[in-house]
């Protein structure tokens, strides 16, 4: 290197520490600081256009609905006819038989309705019926009709194919 290029290095280190070392020397506090652009307050109406969706919202969600007698009685007709084993069908059969007010409760089936005068399977029993959806995992009828004792449990049944 030559004798010009080793005097060049130091000066260039000096002005770099100088410009590095140097910084603004007015130091504010964030506080003091005043933003360039102000925020507008939120006006009233925008206020209460978000209640309102904020009140639609909450009255889309809706509870679960509570299933009637005859809904539960559909499901465990489901349950029973598509059941994976044997155990799970009867454990759905004692659970249905619960809603009864004795396991010979009488089951009619209507199988063909004119408007006046339906017509019925040959009559069985819910017991019956259900260990027959339990046994032929066939698509249940439905619930078109209920007859309940004083206790509010299911004497009678009329079921719709």
């Amino acid at each position: 290197m030559t004798k010009n290029t080793l005097n060049i290095i130091p000066v260039a280190l000096v002005v770099a520490l100088m410009i590095g070392t140097s910084s603004c020397k007015t130091k504010k506090n964030l506080a003091q600081v005043t933003p360039v652009e102000e925020v507008e307050p939120v006006e009233d109406e925008v206020v209460e256009e978000l209640e309102e969706v904020t009140e639609e919202v909450v009255e889309e969600r809706v509870p679960e609905k509570i299933l009637s007698k005859e809904q539960k009685l559909n499901n465990y007709f489901s349950a029973v006819s598509g059941a994976s084993s044997t155990s799970v069908a009867n454990n759905n059969i004692d659970q249905a038989l619960g809603m009864f007010s004795n396991p010979d409760a009488p089951v009619l089936i209507v199988i063909y309705n004119d408007g006046a005068n339906p017509d019925y399977d040959e009559p069985t029993t819910i017991s019956k019926y259900l260990n027959y959806l339990k046994d032929t995992k066939t698509k249940a009828a439905t619930v078109e009709e209920v007859v309940y004792d004083s206790q509010g449990r299911i004497k009678e049944l009329v079921l719709k194919k």
